[in-house]
């Protein structure tokens, strides 16, 4: 019997444990077989590295190279875990901290549902639920984000804020208008929802301070300090348009929204008030952000955001049945979980593919040129699955490619012809021909890739210093 009482104590964090093995296999498998990108990995790993030197966040493989981090995010948490590179200064130590920092939040949702005397078999399934969500699966798999460190923020300020916790919950307010400037939308919202309920002085402070903070951002640092309008607003400004039917206007709207209720049983829509939140999420990605189409669907780290969200949400629902239904729903909520796990194919599932753990053939001479030829402290122009490999420098550039006219001595025997550009002047390229990379390696499909770099040589721009196997390292001409 005291076994069986130790075994449901421990249950939830070895579930936050199994997960986080999951998950950290996931990324660092991926990472190591080259499946990670300059966007994002190579640039969070270069500003957290700079951050672990105490230098200023100079982003050199974003296209707007040279210019502060700043410029396109405000991400302060980077430099608040930047101190882990002084133990392992290596991209997969984000890697890790990334798993590591989402099972903690789903720490926070079952201590948070066990406040609520919610059953034990009840608050295991919510914390199952939440690291299946598919918006952590797919937040995990594409690299490293500050919106996955946000969402853990997030939900730690849900559960402090619940218990009157009021210096945590004032520090990871604090984390979590800072970790993405957007972020402070949902902090805004939660709190409105327990002001609704409490009706305490101090939830009208963390509701004016962080849409304080974001005013700031969006209409002071941006324009007035960073001298650039937001990137991820629309073009004509970020209150250009506010027509709530943008937020269903096209099909891909309408299925993230469909689905991302779905993955949680559809139980929040009990509970009104709670959808406040997450309704701003929607709206501030399908409406002020209208014009941005990569940022509504259910893949990439967009819909993690929605994790805590849920959660909170779910368990206020949960919290207001007796325990008969609390048990019928959260059976529901993990059949659920478990269908859209089947159904939408999640990465979790990527661990029983064959191809998943098959190295390709080209990892071993890129990581030979990377280790054994290419000069340590170089500045260097690489492939964007290259680029996070060789990130921690303070000098390495994004290949990307475009065309250019030649009205005369055509390198490729026409007016115009498949080229690249890079921004810096860097000493070396490092590229990789295999047939294996597709345009999301290379941003440009493989042929046209390999005529490109075959313009560049015969017009005597690189030449050819090291080749080993379909890896080749140039020095740069220019």
């Amino acid at each position: 019997m005291k076994n069986f009482k130790f075994f449901i104590r421990i249950l939830p964090y070895l579930i936050c444990f199994l997960f986080f093995i999951a998950y950290s296999i996931l990324g660092v498998v991926r990472h190591n077989h080259y499946q990670s990108f300059g966007y994002d990995l190579g640039i969070n790993d270069q500003t957290v590295w700079q951050y672990s030197k105490f230098k200023l966040p100079l982003n050199t493989i974003a296209p707007f190279s040279d210019k502060l981090k700043l410029t396109e995010h405000v991400e302060l948490i980077y430099a608040v875990i930047a101190p882990f590179y002084w133990i392992w200064s290596s991209p997969i130590t984000l890697i890790i901290l990334q798993a590591v920092s989402v099972c903690l939040s789903a720490i926070f949702v079952y201590l948070l549902a066990r406040k609520y005397k919610l059953p034990e078999i009840t608050s295991n399934i919510l914390v199952i639920a939440y690291l299946m969500f598919y918006g952590v699966q797919f937040g995990l798999w594409t690299d490293v984000h500050s919106s996955v460190f946000a969402a853990t923020c997030v939900m730690g300020f849900i559960y402090f804020l619940d218990l009157r916790k009021h210096k945590l919950t004032l520090l990871f307010f604090l984390l979590s208008i800072t970790a993405k400037e957007s972020v402070g939308s949902a902090i805004f919202f939660i709190s409105c929802v327990y002001f609704w309920y409490r009706r305490e002085k101090i939830l009208l402070l963390y509701s004016f301070g962080s849409a304080a903070y974001m005013l700031f951002i969006f209409y002071v640092f941006f324009p007035h300090i960073m001298h650039v309008q937001y990137l991820y607003a629309n073009t004509d400004g970020l209150f250009s348009n506010l027509n709530p039917l943008s937020l269903i206007d096209t099909q891909e709207k309408q299925f993230t929204i469909f689905y991302s209720f779905a993955s949680w049983g559809f139980i929040a829509l009990l509970s009104p008030i709670t959808l406040l939140p997450i309704l701003s999420h929607f709206f501030k990605f399908f409406v002020l952000a209208s014009d941005l189409s990569g940022v509504q669907n259910l893949f990439g780290q967009y819909r993690i955001g929605l994790a805590p969200l849920f959660a909170f949400s779910t368990i206020w629902t949960l919290k207001r049945f007796n325990y008969r239904w609390q048990m019928i729903l959260s059976l529901w909520l993990l059949l659920a979980a478990l269908f859209m796990q089947y159904f939408l194919h999640l990465p979790l599932s990527y661990l029983s593919k064959q191809w998943f753990w098959s190295e390709p053939p080209a990892v071993k001479n890129i990581n030979y040129v990377i280790n054994n030829i290419l000069p340590r402290n170089a500045s260097v122009v690489s492939q964007n699955n290259i680029t996070p490999h060789i990130s921690q420098r303070d000098k390495i550039y994004t290949l990307y490619p475009e065309k250019k006219i030649f009205p005369k001595n055509s390198p490729c025997k026409q007016t115009q012809c498949n080229w690249f550009g890079w921004n810096g002047k860097p000493e070396f390229l490092i590229v990789d021909t295999s047939s294996e990379w597709d345009a999301r390696h290379l941003l440009i499909d493989n042929s046209l890739f390999i005529d490109g770099l075959h313009n560049l040589e015969k017009a005597k721009v690189v030449e050819k210093y090291k080749e080993v196997g379909t890896t080749i390292l140039y020095k740069i001409n220019l």
